[in-house]
């Protein structure tokens, strides 16, 4: 009988063990390059979110650990956007062609690849969801965000 307790405790482990790096991949934000992300914004009917940053900026690194590490922002980003990841110094073109010259700077496009809107500075994980949920609704075309908010 103890025999397959043992037996039992070793497959629950190699289980766990095998199953973790697919667990762990859904606790990160699955970022990608500007290119590739607009590549599957148009292939995927998805809207994109694009984060400007720069290695320097402290609020940038605050966003990373606060917003960019919450479950429930990783998970609605995830699935529900294109999550773009830009070094403005590094691609500065991409940062000019949205008029981006703060850090961070987070924008949304929509599925035609025309920009909805953008926000500069740092953004908490409690309004960044909201702002998610607002663009992935729709609902920035019947009403602006506070209304959204105060509803």
């Amino acid at each position: 009988m103890r025999i397959k307790n043992w037996a039992g405790c070793i497959l629950f482990g190699v289980l766990i063990f095998a199953c973790s790096p697919l667990l762990a991949a859904n606790s990160q934000i699955n970022w990608t390059s500007y290119e590739s992300g607009m590549e599957k914004i148009a292939d995927e009917n998805k809207k994109g979110f694009i984060h400007f940053y720069t290695d320097w900026c402290t609020y940038c690194k605050l966003m990373d650990r606060k917003t960019f590490s919450d479950d429930s922002v990783i998970a609605f980003l995830n699935e529900n956007f294109v999550p773009i990841r830009v070094d403005a110094e590094a691609q500065r073109d991409v940062a000019r062609k949205y008029g981006v010259s703060s850090f961070p700077t987070n924008g949304f496009i929509a599925e035609d690849q025309s920009e909805i809107g953008k926000r500069p500075g740092f953004i908490p994980p409690d309004l960044f969801l909201k702002m998610l949920e607002y663009i992935d609704s729709e609902s920035f075309k019947t009403m602006s965000f506070k209304e959204f908010m105060d509803q």
